[in-house]
């Protein structure tokens, strides 16, 4: 996932082809170099790991992609279908990385020479000690004829502008087409494949036709869309009753699903399945498969199914201790069988490469990867999505939500409270569709809205924190408060009073506190979930965040800024409080004294006659 090559040039980074001076060769003597190749989600999620665990003397840390922004590959649909602008799934890399160590390089990487350790680029090399591969992937043809050639893929942001442009260009052609089979052909739209890319661009295809039928005066009769599977379902990783659903959703919104039909043959203006049957179309979307992207063929790896590297249990290289390969790159297969290439993978790929990459610099012992996956989301136009969640099954809004929120998880955790605002503008505000439509005409339900959203999400994200550190043993082990443990260090920049707070009670009581820490992250997230005692909740937050801080642990700004927004009543709406605390002012008011009640009411009559 993601591009292969990297951003920018650094600040205070050496030109490429000038030699180290003496001070430069000093400096790096003792500091290892760790090379991140591609900055989609693994190789993001490394570099921000590394940076956190490897101090400034002890690596640098270079990026290297041929973009400059980090692309939501996941949300491309969306920008294929005009629903977003395209803005919505670019992260500048510089917003990601500007004020950290992490040295960003904006090259086309042509060779990778495992002898000498060194990447090499038409115009630069660059030497190496660790790699990290993060190349993403390409699109997979399967040999079928003329699918290169004639089909358009998914799976770079130019793929999505080049859909989104052929796409009104077909309804403008057919607009002005007097012969009914050309112009059948023109408002026929084939995509290929029934997994996740594939039903999510149907999606969107389906909710933009009407829109497009109505500016360019064609009846929605005249549109046909399929979805073309050569399985017997589609969604074939999802449960079947979830899939069942989705079917049934997209017909309902008038695309025609054909399972058990393998495409054999794609033409300029036809498509034919194994059954023999055509398709007449000038539009074939093709989501049927990826493969690890060529770069990494014949560089001497030992490459497997679909390109993909084969890595052991700390995800190196097979025969090269000092790279390692993430996310779509990598084939790793454990106990539970063949690791598939999603989201989450990658990221737990890149931050279990990172981790055993410190490890091994610090003299450490590194650690087996252990993927946990927790689900798959699948929307289906802007209103509808399924979700398989730890085996829960979600559809409908409750399943969109979910996937709202999960961006809204990542994205926090890849630039912050910028990139969540411009992810939530860009998805409630300036998308289109009705909830956009609806928002748009009151300012008020804009505002309860977002502190809605922004209450869950802080929920959610404090509810993921201590589920984490339950999972990491913060019940068990008395371990984990430890001044200089890898989990809540405390930094040069700890207050002294502070300091001696934690070293005379908090350290000969760690388990103590570590539960005190876990189940207040847990009740937190409930509660803001929730919309109880909000208030409370959010000063609570502030609270923790500046704990945190405090100690070296790093505290996120956002957080606490997010957490003050809570206090304007955010449970009020959509939240228990909006019952709870009319409930508990009338308890209170019942346990008063009557004269004091009666008081109180005569001083606000009092200052209401002025």
């Amino acid at each position: 996932m993601g591009g292969w090559a990297a951003v920018g040039k650094a600040r205070g980074s050496r030109p490429a082809g000038r030699e180290k001076n003496a001070w430069e060769e000093w400096w790096m003597a003792d500091k290892k170099r760790v090379v991140i190749l591609g900055a989609g989600y693994g190789g993001i999620h490394a570099a921000k790991t590394l940076q956190k665990m490897l101090g400034r003397d002890e690596a640098e840390i270079t990026l290297i992609d041929k973009n400059d922004r980090h692309i939501l590959l996941t949300e491309l649909h969306e920008v294929a279908g005009a629903r977003v602008h395209e803005d919505s799934v670019q992260i500048p890399l510089a917003d990601i990385f500007g004020r950290s160590r992490v040295r960003v390089v904006q090259d086309l990487i042509t060779g990778i020479d495992l002898e000498r350790k060194v990447l090499t680029s038409e115009s630069a090399e660059y030497p190496y000690d660790y790699l990290i591969l993060a190349c993403g992937s390409e699109p997979e043809f399967y040999g079928i004829p003329g699918m290169a050639e004639n089909a358009l893929t998914l799976w770079s942001l130019e793929d999505a502008r080049r859909i989104r442009a052929h796409v009104r260009r077909m309804f403008e052609l057919a607009s002005a087409e007097s012969d009914p089979v050309k112009r059948q052909e023109l408002l026929t739209f084939v995509v290929g494949g029934g997994g996740f890319t594939g039903v999510e661009m149907a999606g969107e295809l389906a909710e933009w036709v009407p829109d497009l039928c109505r500016e360019f005066g064609i009846s929605r009769f005249s549109v046909t869309v399929y979805v073309v599977e050569a399985l017997p379902r589609i969604l074939p990783t999802l449960a079947e009753n979830l899939a069942c659903r989705a079917a049934e959703v997209m017909r309902a919104k008038g695309i025609t699903v054909l399972t058990n039909s393998p495409i054999v043959e794609v033409k300029p203006d036809e498509l034919t399945l194994k059954s023999g049957a055509k398709i007449r179309t000038r539009t074939v979307i093709w989501t049927g498969g990826v493969r690890t992207t060529t770069f990494l063929q014949d560089k001497g790896f030992n490459c497997k199914k679909r390109g993909r590297l084969v890595v052991n249990e700390y995800l190196q290289a097979d025969g090269h201790s000092d790279v390692y390969a993430v996310g779509d790159n990598c084939l790793f297969v454990d106990e539970k069988g063949e690791l598939p290439a999603l989201v989450e993978s990658a990221l737990q790929g890149g931050a279990c490469a990172a981790r055993n990459i410190a490890a091994d610099i610090k003299g450490a012992p590194k650690r087996k990867f252990r993927p946990h996956l927790h689900g798959v989301m699948v929307s289906i136009g802007s209103h509808y999505s399924v979700a398989d969640l730890m085996g829960i099954s979600l559809w409908s809004y409750p399943a969109t939500v979910m996937k709202h929120l999960v961006n809204l998880h990542y994205q926090s955790g890849v630039g912050g409270l910028r990139v969540i605002l411009k992810y939530l503008r860009h998805e409630m505000i300036n998308a289109r569709g009705v909830l956009s439509g609806l928002m748009k005409h009151a300012n008020v339900k804009v505002s309860l809205a977002w502190l809605v959203i922004l209450r869950v999400f802080l929920g959610y994200e404090w509810l993921l924190s201590g589920i984490g550190k339950i999972r990491e043993g913060f019940l068990v082990s008395g371990d984990k408060l430890v001044s200089g443990s890898s989990l809540m260090p405390m930094g040069p920049g700890t207050p002294g009073w502070y300091r001696w707070f934690m070293e005379t009670f908090v350290f000969p009581h760690a388990l103590f506190f570590q539960w005190v820490v876990t189940l207040t992250e847990l009740a937190l997230g409930l509660a803001l979930i929730f919309g109880l005692f909000t208030t409370l909740a959010a000063l609570g937050s502030i609270f923790m965040n500046v704990n945190f801080a405090l100690s070296g642990a790093g505290g996120d700004i956002w957080f606490v800024m997010v957490s003050i927004a809570m206090l304007a009543g955010a449970g009020r709406a959509f939240g228990l409080d909006y019952y709870v605390m009319p409930f508990l002012g009338e308890v209170v008011k019942g346990a008063l004294p009557k004269s004091w009640v009666s008081h109180g009411r005569q001083a606000a009559s009092a200052g209401g006659t002025k």
